[in-house]
């Protein structure tokens, strides 16, 4: 897991997300407001049919790659339309996703699946299992999620095998407007994953 250090581009933030759930999310607040205990998390989150449905009507955005742990995230957000990865993450792009539709009412959540909803999880003994809260004006986007192999990139790692402060994040997800494309709906963010 890589903490990342892209944020240096304009509309970037990067933070650690954590999941044992075998899914990270970018989802919309309010859209999941209703969920406030474990038996409505079951209920919206817990199969793949209704979350499917979720990303099909742009509440949710799934970081999938069908793994547990703490994932570096880049959100980089370009209202233009523009929205791209640097050079250097270009370099150690391992995949990329086709677009998914997210409808923002004015700020998008990122967290494990299982941190989606209005609930407070009691037991969380880490603070990154509490969603991070993007600004995100109301309206229709494309997001993009891409898959860094941030630890081929010489110096990520240091001699323990952690992540240095300058390592890249495992994800890249780029946010812009919608523009009338067709969009990804699977559950699994990437086709092939090695």
């Amino acid at each position: 897991m890589s903490s990342g250090s892209s944020a240096d581009v304009a509309g970037s933030s990067v933070f650690t997300a954590v999941t044992g759930s075998g899914m990270l999310a970018l989802w919309d607040p309010v859209s999941f407001a209703h969920v406030v205990d474990y038996d409505g998390w079951e209920v919206e989150l817990l199969e793949d049919e209704p979350v499917g449905e979720h990303i099909q009507t742009g509440k949710l955005v799934p970081l999938n790659i069908l793994a547990d742990g703490r994932f570096g995230v880049l959100v980089r957000v370009d209202a233009t339309g523009a929205a791209e990865l640097t050079a250097r993450e270009r370099k150690y792009l391992q995949e990329s996703s086709e677009p998914y539709l997210f409808r923002s009412t004015g700020t998008a959540k990122v967290s494990g699946i299982e941190s989606v909803g209005a609930f407070d999880d009691t037991e969380a003994s880490v603070a990154d299992i509490v969603p991070t809260e993007i600004d995100l004006p109301a309206g229709d986007y494309a997001v993009t999620v891409h898959l860094l192999d941030w630890e081929a990139e010489p110096g990520a790692m240091d001699d323990e095998g952690d992540a240095t402060p300058s390592a890249l994040p495992d994800f890249v997800v780029l946010i812009e407007p919608a523009a009338g494309q067709s969009f990804r709906t699977a559950i699994e963010t990437f086709d092939d994953i090695d």
